[in-house]
């Protein structure tokens, strides 16, 4: 099986599935050089982990804006091997039935069947996570969580914010994305 390598510029090129895997994973090596200015895949369906078709090209813009797309798409792709947990783009408030949904702001980290709502909301183009935690500065320091901030704006369920800036921030957001996702 082949998959096509789109490239904002030059023209495509055909890699093995396997081939396309690693580069997309990280894991084992891949032999061939990956098209782009920033060795990242791009166009390939299913490269934003869990973001369905009609957002991969919004999302995929702003990740190229991003400070830290690899560790965002990572936060993804552990995320979204957990059960039933879907992405979800927005619903606007005044749009038409039938309109598709709205990737261009964040996305919404939902488990499939809780009457919650999302337990984490990302933002692609600012590489940040906003958790469904109502946790104090007081509470986050005993955990030892020292790269997540209280939001003192905005809905107060979702009050516990990670810029991912390193490998520490991401492991303390996946830390933190668990316990949110428990409690839904």
């Amino acid at each position: 099986m082949k998959l096509t390598v789109f490239q904002f510029e030059g023209t495509p090129e055909e890699l093995d599935a396997s081939e396309a895997l690693r580069a997309l994973t990280g894991h084992g090596h891949a032999s061939k050089e990956l098209p782009g200015k920033t060795g990242r895949v791009e166009g390939v369906a299913g490269w934003v982990p869990g973001v369905a078709e009609e957002g991969q090209e919004t999302v995929r813009r702003l990740l190229e804006r991003g400070p830290a797309a690899e560790l965002f798409v990572t936060f993804l792709r552990e995320t979204t091997q957990w059960p039933q947990v879907g992405v979800h783009g927005i619903k606007r408030k005044n749009s038409e039935p039938g309109e598709p949904y709205d990737y261009s702001r964040y996305l919404r980290l939902r488990k499939q069947g809780s009457q919650l709502g999302g337990f984490a909301y990302v933002y692609a183009e600012r590489s940040s996570i906003n958790l469904r935690l109502n946790y104090t500065e007081q509470e986050l320091q005993a955990m030892r969580v020292g790269s997540a901030r209280v939001l003192t704006t905005g809905n107060r369920e979702y009050r516990v914010s990670v810029d991912l800036t390193g490998r520490t921030s991401l492991d303390e957001a996946l830390r933190l994305a668990r316990i949110a996702y428990d409690a839904t």
